[in-house]
């Protein structure tokens, strides 16, 4: 099942703008995972070039859950990720959150925002 049989709004808090990564997003998807220490306590290891960026956003859009990029307000600079992945029906239905933030943005709050309910 993909989530293209969903919706999944943009959404905005007071510092950032989280929209639905997309293969427009190649280039800083790119940037941003090829950073080591973004991947390092990934299950990815860092890009080595675009297609691989395609990949992991081509999964996001194919999964069960959703991804969305992660832009500062003040500049519009893509920073990180977050979302809801693997998500599994049943009894006990659940899905696993994951993120990642550039590095500049660390200890900043960023994702207690992001991912506020």
């Amino acid at each position: 099942m993909s989530n293209l049989n969903f919706i999944f709004p943009d959404i905005e808090t007071d510092r950032l703008k989280l929209a639905i990564l997309n293969l427009d997003d190649t280039d800083a998807v790119f940037n941003h995972f090829s950073d080591e220490n973004v991947t390092r306590f990934m299950d990815i290891s860092p890009c080595k070039d675009r297609d691989e960026a395609k990949e992991i956003i081509r999964f996001h859009l194919e999964d069960t859950g959703c991804r969305w990029g992660i832009f500062s307000k003040s500049n519009a600079e893509f920073i990180g990720t977050c979302g809801f992945h693997c998500w599994f029906q049943g009894e006990q239905p659940r899905a696993e959150i994951g993120f990642d933030l550039a590095r500049g943005y660390w200890g900043k709050g960023i994702m207690q925002e992001a991912l506020k309910p």
